[in-house]
């Protein structure tokens, strides 16, 4: 009975270790076990200037009732150790435009895709635990939090750009 509530306990210490993340990720996995991961499941990836690894093509988001997908350019970083740090996900604004033709202008499409964004990530996480004070259609950050990882929603008009960022949280802290 010991050895079995040893084992089970250390089993539940290595889950808790290796946070999963997007796409079944974990945060820490090394750069060929992420590539590995993803080729898996169809996702083609490449390396970056920098050493990162990104899409190769777009990631389709289908949402609830919606009946085209938002196309996301996702990127892979990690720590100077090599493991998984973080993943962002942003929106394709030249491809958004031709999935939905008839939401005119970059400003639009951004409320419209910041909007369908925030209602699911709050499906999934519950209520976010912060939101930028001054909150609008022009510019917004709002985090939520999941055990092991945060997840960030921002979108400015100016630039304009959205993205959604994955990212490890110290267990220390």
């Amino acid at each position: 009975m010991k050895t079995l509530l040893l084992l089970l306990s250390l089993s539940l210490a290595s889950v808790a270790h290796a946070q999963t993340t997007w796409k079944g990720l974990s945060f820490g996995e090394s750069r060929d076990n992420v590539r590995a991961a993803l080729a898996a499941q169809n996702f083609d990836v490449e390396t970056s200037q920098e050493g990162s690894l990104q899409s190769v093509n777009d990631y389709q988001l289908l949402l609830p009732g919606m009946k085209n997908a938002l196309p996301l350019r996702a990127d892979f970083r990690f720590t100077s150790a090599g493991g998984l740090m973080d993943i962002t996900l942003s929106l394709d604004l030249a491809a958004m435009r031709q999935g939905f033709p008839n939401i005119a202008g970059e400003n639009a499409l951004l409320a419209f895709a910041s909007a369908k964004l925030t209602r699911a990530l709050t499906d999934k996480y519950a209520a976010p635990i912060s939101k930028q004070a001054g909150c609008g259609a022009d510019a917004c950050t709002i985090n939520w939090r999941d055990p092991g990882q945060s997840v960030e929603l921002n979108w400015l008009t100016h630039a304009p750009k959205l993205f959604i960022r994955y990212q490890m949280l110290t267990p220390d802290l």
